[in-house]
């Protein structure tokens, strides 16, 4: 994959969660995906159309996704409520947003559906495009260890 389609996912990433959450993200070195599964308890998906096609994912533990969500939100959440869920889906939409955004700055316009949010461990995913699927494995500390959310995306 060409880094002009991972740089933008990079960069979304780590400036979604520092302007959004006040955090700092560190990423691990990016890999090929060899299946379709998602990383963790709760991801957001969005399908991608235009000069290309393809699919981006955000993949968050549950400790991760309620943590977002009491940054974002200031409360504590009550498990994968509907709040929860939907401020994964937010935030699946603001860093696809901004890496589009990116991508259009190099000339490749892309449109996005509305994110769909599916939660449960070892969710499998149906990417529009086949492999390969880019997986950039970001980290972050919490009050109570590190988390983990997974960027993973495909484009053909």
């Amino acid at each position: 994959m060409d880094v002009k389609y991972v740089n933008p996912f990079v960069a979304a990433t780590r400036a979604v969660f520092k302007t959004m959450l006040g955090i700092d993200v560190s990423m691990d070195k990016p890999r090929i995906k060899g299946d379709k599964m998602a990383f963790g308890d709760v991801t957001g998906v969005m399908g991608l159309v235009g000069d290309k096609k393809g699919t981006v994912s955000i993949s968050f533990t549950q400790k991760g996704a309620l943590f977002a969500y009491k940054t974002l939100v200031g409360d504590d959440g009550n498990g994968m409520s509907p709040e929860v869920i939907d401020a994964i889906g937010e935030l699946t939409n603001i860093i696809s947003g901004q890496a589009r955004k990116e991508l259009e700055n190099a000339g490749i316009n892309l449109k996005a559906s509305i994110p769909t949010v599916v939660v449960g461990k070892e969710v499998q995913l149906h990417f529009v495009c086949a492999f390969p699927i880019v997986s950039l494995p970001f980290h972050f500390s919490t009050d109570n260890g590190q988390e983990a959310v997974y960027v993973d995306f495909s484009l053909e």
